[in-house]
């Protein structure tokens, strides 16, 4: 019996991760060259995902977002769109195409992260990024490296294409994670575009590359408006400095802390209290597992890739502590419960 346990154990790591390759996005380089070799690399991928959008999304739905390129973006954020005409050059899509391909990933991520002080009392942070369209979106989970003046600032687990920030740390700071959150609705979305509010993995990718600590990356997440509603969690590298921002559009809504009486904070795609069963069933693991047994390597093995937090939709788990820059990015094969 114990043979064949151990014989399962080893059949689910071998066919649940793998590594992802790393990529140096350099800041310093014009916005139009800086994702040429993912571009490069992933170019069937994103064709892959740009063919099912077009098909299961309504022509209608898709010259609304399309329409916002033309009218905001292209005004107000020109930095990622001329980053999106680099990406459409080499992959044979329009930079409309890529920006609208940017904007679905934004509704569409769900994700589970927690952060909390381990044994040692170390601030970490571990997540699991969970969309769809797998299993194209597992073999585009890529590991980005931002550099300024040949020197890096951040580390990142994103998507091939993908221009904002999902799971970020910036070396020696803190480290973000934003989950997505249910409110409103798909006009609502779009109207926020029209009126030039920024897509929120846009800010925390300005948050990773410009605030130089905690307090300053919080300030940012809370100040800004954005296209969707979400939670964001930080976390930092001085006692207590972790924190779940739970944010409608327009501005945030509920801000949990760490403290004393508080060693971790658990946060999957609902409000506490909803009656969510993942974000039900994270806290009451996180709780019996205590602070005395946590680690990363422990949460990974013991929560994250368990169900109903690892399911089919799973597409890596990113494990962080900006105290020591410590990032380690595992990517989900297969073998999630359907």
């Amino acid at each position: 019996m114990k043979s064949l346990s151990i014989i399962i154990t080893l059949f689910v790591l071998l066919h649940t991760i793998r590594a992802d390759k790393e990529y140096v996005i350099d800041m310093d380089l014009p916005p139009v060259e800086r994702y040429a070799e993912i571009a490069k690399d992933h170019r069937e991928h994103m064709m892959e995902v740009f063919e099912a959008l077009k098909q299961g999304v309504p022509k209608s739905t898709w010259d609304l977002v399309a329409g916002t390129f033309r009218t905001v973006a292209v005004k107000k954020y020109k930095e990622y769109t001329e980053e999106f005409g680099g990406i459409g050059q080499l992959t044979n899509l329009s930079a409309t195409d890529v920006y609208v391909l940017n904007c679905f990933y934004e509704m569409s991520a769900m994700c589970t992260s927690i952060v909390a002080r381990d044994k040692n009392n170390k601030l970490i942070l571990a997540r699991n990024f969970d969309f769809g369209f797998k299993p194209v979106i597992r073999k585009m989970h890529i590991n980005v490296v931002y550099k300024r003046q040949g020197k890096e600032v951040a580390r990142c687990g994103n998507i091939a294409g993908y221009v904002g920030a999902l799971t970020c740390m910036r070396l020696k700071a803190f480290a973000l994670a934003m989950n997505g959150r249910v409110q409103g609705n798909f006009q609502e979305f779009v109207m926020r575009l029209r009126q030039g509010w920024i897509p929120t993995t846009w800010m925390l990718r300005e948050a990773v590359l410009n605030a130089e600590n905690y307090e300053a990356a919080v300030k940012m997440v809370r100040g800004r408006r954005t296209v969707s509603a979400s939670y964001v969690t930080i976390v930092g590298t001085k006692e207590n400095e972790g924190t779940v921002i739970t944010r409608n559009r327009d501005r945030p809504v509920n801000i949990r802390k760490l403290s004393k009486d508080t060693w971790f904070i658990a946060q999957c795609n609902a409000d506490l209290g909803s009656g969510d069963d993942r974000t039900q069933w994270a806290n009451e693991q996180m709780a019996k597992l205590g602070q005395s047994n946590a680690s990363l390597e422990v949460i990974k093995d013991n929560i994250l890739l368990k169900p109903p937090l690892f399911f089919s939709a799973t597409v890596s788990t990113v494990l962080m502590s900006p105290v020591d820059n410590y990032f380690k990015s595992i990517i989900a094969n297969s073998t999630a419960e359907e």
